[in-house]
């Protein structure tokens, strides 16, 4: 009998999108953008439906919608065939095909995100003629978020091997928290485990806390940026040794083309505050196309740079990798 009540107030909360042919579909709306609106569903997942065959909306919760010439915030309702939306100022008329972006924050998708995640970017290539070079680069992503928290975990391993001598060997953990003590700010703490053989850096290990804020969070973009105050422990040609140093982390993502595809940049810089004082810069910057709800296309570029790096070396090193990604 629980059971029933459960599925009886699920369907009462559930959003509706009917189309143009009559069909209709339960579940909650994601978002709208490029001309599709993006709608999960609890038997068949996250769908993309073009806006020019959806004949109304109906959802339970407001939206921050855009148009051409000005935004507004509401519910979207449907009386009778004339798809309506309810704002502050009461129901008016709307056309669905003149909406150019529609989103939700955070707070209102907490149901659909409070579960782990998991996705795995690899990229491979393999070089002959004159010289033979083999290459491989692989990310592992896992994140959680519920209503106050959110996890994230990052792996990243490079290498690369021409001609038999090893030219790169980096391996980068990195783990990032936030606790939300209001809609924008939240508390943050982060630990990483950096080590790149080929630079002398046996490894370079960074924990930190501090505040950060949630300046967009909404179904279609992100963006957040933390300061902390960090102790790093560097091993770096058989020297140890352990400073104080403040960190900078930003991180972006968007939307785009119903979700298809999506633009992210992740960063961090570290002020060392010891005697040399010196700077660490870390970024991934790409882009993914979606082809499935699984499987996507990652074109990523990732860039570290030391403003006093060992003797003998470089300060920037970047690696451009395009590979498949996996999410699961």
């Amino acid at each position: 009998m629980t059971l029933v009540v459960l599925l009886l107030s699920n369907m009462t909360q559930a959003d509706t999108l009917i189309m143009a042919n009559g069909d209709r579909l339960t579940g909650r709306l994601d978002s709208i953008s490029g001309g599709k609106v993006v709608f999960a569903t609890p038997y068949a997942g996250r769908i993309a439906v073009s806006l020019a065959q959806v004949h109304t909306l109906v959802t339970q919760e407001s939206y921050t919608i855009a148009l051409k010439d000005r935004r507004l915030d509401g519910v979207f309702t449907a009386r009778g065939d004339a798809q309506q939306l309810l704002g502050p100022d009461g129901a008016e008329l709307l056309a669905l095909q003149s909406i150019r972006s529609a989103s939700q924050s955070r707070n209102a998708l907490t149901q659909f995100t409070a579960d782990w995640g998991s996705r795995l970017d690899l990229a491979l290539s393999l070089t002959e003629g004159n010289s033979t070079t083999e290459a491989s680069n692989i990310l592992f992503e896992m994140d959680y978020a519920d209503e106050l928290n959110e996890h994230l975990v990052t792996v990243l391993l490079a290498r690369e091997e021409g001609e038999g001598l090893l030219t790169k060997d980096q391996l980068d953990i990195d783990y990032g928290y936030k606790r939300f003590i209001s809609e924008r700010w939240y508390g943050a703490a982060n630990a990483e485990y950096f080590q790149d053989t080929l630079k002398d850096v046996d490894l370079r290990i960074t924990l930190g806390a501090g505040v950060g804020v949630q300046f967009i969070d909404n179904s279609l973009q992100s963006l957040a940026s933390d300061l902390s105050l960090s102790a790093v422990q560097e091993d770096v040609g058989g020297a140890s040794e352990l400073q104080p140093a403040l960190r900078w982390g930003l991180n972006y993502e968007r939307f785009l083309l119903g979700k298809t595809l999506e633009v992210f940049h992740r960063q961090s810089v570290l002020q060392l505050l010891g005697d040399e004082q010196s700077q660490v810069f870390s970024s991934s910057t790409g882009v993914r196309y979606a082809l499935n709800e699984r499987i996507d296309t990652t074109f990523r570029i990732d860039l570290a740079y030391e403003s006093d790096p060992p003797q003998g070396n470089e300060k920037t090193d970047t690696t451009y990798s395009l590979g498949v990604g996996v999410k699961f």
